[in-house]
């Protein structure tokens, strides 16, 4: 018989390119420690894992190119470290394409972490995973928002077969605007012949089909209102069906997870959550979820409590090392502004290879520590970590790694020291009292009770 009580973990968007059992610093070993004593923790896997020769190529070339990859022996750490379950579903789970697909997979069965979110179709991806507990059994569903419509997996049709990929939730964005910015809109589409009319065309609407976006159908969407202000909502079907996947959890396990990568935003990522996010996360409660964990935006979000349960709505980075990723594609260096004729001479040293790593919300980041009783949460602490930056001071390295021109920063998850906490727990305060949660600062943790 499952207990009704739950001590739960929560670590956010794992980007881990080097091995980590070999350490034994204090502070990581704190927040290790953390994780395997809890009855259940579950983790981002912002990375696809696979050796160099179970990878053909990057799938694609675009501003953010392909990379986002460990070594297979990155898989055995997170086992290590005492993570159970890790969600698939995110904006990299196709950089290597099926091969990258089916390797992070391969990998986390061979490690024995239970996972959810990609598959050889979209069936297999929606389903729900299920690992069993001393507790009792939790079944995860991973879900991403943001993919290009070539990564989303497939259904199976009459002899074709399914199409490898990630569990998508489509969303639906409306771009409002005055009636002064309308009306050039309109004048616009006439003048350059760019407008867009197919049967789901609504009345209002002004659609916009670019030549340059013509091949993949993105169709930005304007309004007019009062005001300017893009707001989103969920894809009806992509909804039901992950509701579908939802209600199967609840009754197939003790505790349901959702898992939600939000790489889609309303305009600039700001501190608080898309509504289509807003949607999902309390579609799910209803349906029968006992949390929902979002995840995309790399600094954490505020804390919403639901009918008694927990929405998590950004837990932000926990491991942060993507400036170690050693295969880096042609195409990386080049949409960085490298030079593509001097090919030979670049390598993952080369400045710069991703965004955002000067954010200092980046850096300073929470483990979630959850307890659960008889479905609902009483307690929620939260453990403030640092990546090797300091969060209040921008591009301040506290943990450096090699000594070239650009500093590299170590990226593994310590346990904060109280003056760094403060900074991130105070942000988490502020930013959960908006939504409602009360959350108390006690020494370097952050305390949410119920």
């Amino acid at each position: 018989m499952a207990s009704n009580v739950w001590d739960i973990v929560l670590a956010g968007e794992c980007m881990a390119s080097r091995p980590f059992s070999q350490c034994e610093d204090a502070e990581f070993l704190k927040v290790i420690n953390l994780m395997r004593d809890s009855d259940l923790t579950m983790a981002h896997l912002e990375m696809n894992f696979g050796d160099p020769e179970e990878i053909q190529y990057p799938s694609r070339n675009d501003w953010v190119a392909s990379f986002m990859i460990a070594d297979s022996n990155v898989a055995d750490d997170f086992q290590w470290a005492g993570v159970d379950m890790m969600s698939l579903a995110h904006n990299h789970s196709f950089d290597w394409g099926s091969d990258g697909i089916f390797s992070t997979i391969k990998h986390c069965n061979r490690v024995g972490i239970t996972h959810a979110g990609t598959g050889r179709d979209l069936e297999e991806a929606r389903k729900p995973a299920y690992h069993e507990t001393r507790k009792g059994r939790a079944a995860l569903i991973s879900v991403a928002t943001g993919n290009k419509n070539n990564e989303w997996a497939g259904m199976p049709k009459a002899t074709m077969k399914g199409r490898p990929g990630m569990n998508p939730l489509r969303v639906q964005l409306n771009h409002q605007v005055d009636s002064a910015a309308a009306e050039q809109l309109r004048r616009t589409v006439e003048k350059l012949h760019i407008g867009y009319h197919r049967f789901d065309a609504v009345d209002g609407e002004i659609r916009l089909q670019f030549p340059e976006l013509a091949s993949n159908r993105s169709v930005p969407v304007f309004t007019e209102g009062p005001d300017f202000r893009i707001t989103s909502k969920c894809h009806d079907k992509d909804l039901e069906a992950n509701l579908r996947s939802v209600r199967e959890a609840a009754s197939m396990a003790d505790m349901v997870l959702v898992s939600h990568h939000t790489a889609t935003a309303e305009g600039a990522r700001g501190d608080r959550p898309p509504a289509y996010a807003v949607e999902f996360a309390k579609a799910c409660i209803d349906a029968g979820a006992d949390m929902y964990i979002g995840h995309g935006w790399h600094r954490t979000l505020g804390i919403e409590i639901y009918k008694g349960k927990p929405i998590f709505y950004g837990l932000g980075n926990f491991f942060a090392q993507s400036e170690f990723n050693d295969r880096v594609p042609a195409d990386s260096y080049e949409s960085w502004g490298h030079d593509p004729d001097r090919m030979p001479e670049h390598n993952p040293a080369a400045e710069p290879l991703h965004p955002g790593l000067v954010d200092t919300l980046w850096w300073g980041t929470v483990l979630f520590r959850v307890k659960m009783e008889g479905h609902k949460v009483t307690q929620i602490q939260l453990y403030p970590v640092n990546l090797g930056r300091n969060p209040a001071v921008k591009g301040e390295i506290t943990r450096s790694v090699g000594s070239g021109s650009h500093a590299k920063t170590d990226g593994r998850p310590y346990m904060a020291d109280p003056e760094a906490g403060a900074v991130i727990l105070n942000r988490m305060k502020t930013l959960s009292e908006v939504l409602g949660t009360r959350l108390s600062i006690e020494g370097n943790v952050g305390i949410i009770n119920l």
